[in-house]
């Protein structure tokens, strides 16, 4: 049985950590796309809509989420093949996970105050 669980992961985990590595780049692509339209506003001199606070927050929220998939992966694959190095790892994503959804949820709380 633990075999089976094994191999299982082994077709389980990629694809987790493929759909993390997605949207974490559609954050990236997201906010690209965000930064160039503001800059577009500014050089051809139009009002500018939306503030850069808007644009972290947007890469910020899918950089958790993805950072979420990332976790899932490595707490199925804790599971299943515990080790020093993959506790490490799930240690330190946990750690980077808790103190971007502190600070996401600052900026929020920022934004949501200036209006």
């Amino acid at each position: 049985m633990h075999e089976f669980l094994i191999e299982l992961i082994t077709y389980v985990i990629p694809p987790t950590e493929l759909l993390g590595a997605a949207v974490v780049l559609w954050g990236c692509v997201q906010g690209l796309v965000m930064l160039l339209r503001r800059a577009w506003q500014s050089l051809s001199r139009q009002p500018l809509h939306g503030a850069l606070r808007d644009i972290r927050i947007a890469i910020g929220e899918k950089m958790a989420l993805g950072l979420d998939f990332f976790l899932a992966g490595d707490i199925i694959q804790t599971i299943v093949v515990p080790s020093k190095e993959t506790l490490m790892v799930l240690g330190g994503i946990v750690v980077i996970r808790t103190v971007m959804a502190y600070f996401l949820a600052k900026e929020i709380e920022k934004s949501a105050a200036a209006e």
